[in-house]
């Protein structure tokens, strides 16, 4: 048998009629392509399909704007199609197809392929069938891909309950389902009297807030559309693995479950309800009955299977991309390059990527997003959910940019009749707020002494540049992160901070410290002081009798030993003296309580805060703090007992 006749067989099955096979195989064309050919260039008119026979071929996806490919994974199947997507709108290819070794192929123009399905749609049905299965691998491996999100959606809560089965069943008015089937785009060029068939089988199915749609392993026996509320879809490896949040349906018409026909027997992931939905389902036999009476109708519901998986693959990659690459703005530019011959030349949607270039105008693009949900057409609204999705991450994160704000607001414009004491509790139960938006963990908590009036130390981190305020003013995240999250709890008080005096322009930082009442000392980031050894002394003097004073009091006082912030694969560094000096010269001598903070040099939308609560002591009972040998040892062995705190607490995050 020739490579031909054995490809007909398994695509199309050993009863395709012969003028069919005939004919296809005419209007095949071998190929043979060297290694780091490109077989399919990324967004060009999708002409030809091709069959890998041997070889192994590389799917790549460039984003708009980016220099660099990025792979989506390497095929080595026999058998295997590339091409599909120019079965369906918009006609051209979703990725870049290159040869990772030799490769032997055959090519079909997919002009020709439509006309020859078109005379044989029996046949035509059995290459799609094989065509859905072909995904399914890739389908499953970009869901794999996929990290757990626990913070991810603030659109669609968690799910309230884990309730199975359907509520109740009833049959709709025919004109109300058929409005709705008309305007779902997974059945856009059905005929209708196709749709007023369709219309005739469909059932309401009400579904209340956490109930179960389907679960994974699930048969596939109805096609689901939503009709009213919204619907979670989410993935597990394995029953007894946690679910990984996928995406969301919220637009009227959108198939929130079934599958092609002899592609599926079962549900691979699974679908709740959030909030009162309502759902029109379409018994799978129903169905069947329709293409078994129609092969016509059985085709063009196949070519629209195929629109939908092409658009799920799509999605998936991006999310996948979106995740790992931290690149927002160029996936969404790539989805809406992907759909423009269909979308309106003036859509707000193309506003997206130049609104996400900007943390600042992050809130604008959410708000674009919300008028299209509420206005856009059908094409918008339901790019509008897949961005609001690949976006859930950075909408979480503005979430906690907000805060930042409302913290800065709540210190520099306090009324000036507030203690420092009491703008303090107030930015600290704003920094609380701000804080829960974002993941973190906490541990070693039994460390903390009983009573306060201890000094707290703690690795300090640069704070990344995307939560700079817009006057340029960048919180020091762990040491808010420490008062407001880990001593405000253990002792109703966030404590009092050791600062650096700003330099002169630095208004906002000036603006904000002013008014909170924390001690000032000049570090090597202040503007330098002209001073003589006795005002040096002095000003020494006057710091170790107010730190004392605060400690006196059963306030907590925080402090960063290194004087300086640095990034996490440094840190810490060098530890000055001048904290340790502060111990040993107050008497009582107070405990020293080390914190190690990590993460928040890094972008909080993909990573977890940790702080982790280390043994407290007496510098007296490590070293002699008189003797300058005994303290400099001391110093250079709590450095590296420190780094392994900090790696600790990588490895707490990592595990998150």
């Amino acid at each position: 048998m020739s490579d031909l006749k054995e490809l007909a067989a398994i695509v199309f099955g050993d009863d395709a009629p012969g003028n069919f096979v005939t004919q296809w195989e005419r209007l095949a064309l071998e190929e043979h392509v060297e290694p780091d050919t490109v077989i399919l260039r990324q967004l060009h008119p999708a002409r030809m399909l091709y069959f890998v026979m041997e070889g192994r071929v590389e799917h790549r996806l460039l984003l708009d704007g980016q220099r660099e490919q990025i792979s989506l994974g390497h095929v080595s199947q026999a058998h295997f199609p590339l091409g599909w997507s120019g079965f369906v709108s918009p006609y051209r290819y979703a990725t870049t197809a290159l040869a990772a070794s030799a490769c032997r192929l055959y090519r079909w123009p997919i002009d020709e392929l439509n006309r020859l399905f078109d005379c044989y749609p029996r046949s035509g049905r059995r290459f799609f069938t094989y065509v859905f299965a072909t995904m399914q691998p890739l389908l499953e491996q970009s869901r794999q891909r996929i990290e757990k999100t626990p913070l991810a959606s603030d659109v669609l809560r968690e799910t309230l309950a884990q309730v199975s089965g359907f509520n109740a069943t009833e049959t709709l008015a025919k004109g109300e389902v058929r409005e709705l089937l008309g305007n779902a785009l997974f059945l856009e060029g059905l005929a209708d009297k196709d749709l007023d068939a369709l219309a005739g089988r469909a059932h309401l199915v009400r579904l209340g807030p956490g109930n179960a749609v389907y679960r994974r392993g699930d048969p596939t026996d109805q096609l689901l559309l939503l009709a009213s509320g919204a619907v979670d879809i989410r993935y597990a490896r394995t029953p007894t693995d946690d679910e990984v949040y996928l995406r969301s349906y919220s637009i009227p018409g959108q198939v929130v479950g079934g599958s092609a026909f002899d592609a599926l027997d079962a549900h691979r992931e699974s679908a709740f309800a959030v909030g009162e939905t309502r759902l029109l389902r379409i018994a799978k036999r129903d169905i069947q009955q329709l293409c078994d009476a129609s092969a016509r109708f059985a085709l063009d519901l196949e070519r629209r299977w195929l629109w939908l998986l092409n658009a799920r693959l799509r999605t998936l990659r991006l999310h996948v991309i979106a995740q790992q690459c931290n690149e927002e703005a160029a996936v969404i530019q790539d989805l809406l390059g992907q759909v423009s011959p269909q979308l309106p030349i003036d859509s707000p949607l193309y506003k997206l990527p130049h609104l996400l270039a900007n943390r600042l105008t992050h809130a604008d693009a959410f708000r674009c997003l919300d008028d299209v949900e509420q206005g856009g057409n059908g094409l918008e609204r339901i790019l509008g959910g897949l961005c609001r999705d690949l976006l859930a991450e950075l909408r979480r994160e503005l979430k906690f940019f907000d805060g930042l704000n409302c913290v800065y607001r709540e210190v520099t414009e306090a009324p000036n009749e507030q203690s420092p004491a009491e703008v303090r509790h107030a930015s600290c139960i704003a920094f609380q707020q701000a804080f829960r938006q974002v993941r973190y963990m906490i541990a070693g908590e039994d460390h903390l002494p009983e009573r306060p009036g201890n000094i707290v130390i703690l690795n300090h981190l640069i704070s990344h540049p995307e939560y700079a305020l817009a006057n340029g003013f960048e919180f020091a995240l762990d040491t808010h992160f420490v008062s407001a999250m880990v001593l405000e709890p253990a002792y109703g008080d966030c404590g009092v901070r050791v600062v650096r005096r700003g330099r002169g322009e630095e208004h906002g930082h000036h603006s904000y410290y002013d008014r909170l009442g924390h001690i000032y000392v000049y570090t090597s980031e202040s503007d330098a002081l002209n001073e003589s050894d006795e005002q040096i002394a002095a000003r020494r003097a006057g710091f170790t009798r107010t730190a004392g004073d605060i400690l006196a009091a059963g306030r907590n006082l925080i402090i960063c030993p290194e004087g300086t912030s640095n990034p996490i694969e440094d840190s810490p560094t060098r530890f000055r003296k001048g904290t340790f000096h502060l111990a040993a010269a107050l008497d009582p001598e107070p405990f020293i309580v080390p914190i190690a903070v990590v993460n928040v040099d890094r972008r909080l939308k993909r990573n977890t805060i940790a702080a982790v609560v280390h043994e407290p002591f007496r510098l007296s009972d490590v070293c002699d703090p008189a003797d300058r040998d005994s303290l400099n040892a001391f110093l250079d062995r709590f450095q590296k007992t420190y780094r392994g705190y900090v790696e600790g607490a990588i490895a707490m995050a990592a595990g998150a």
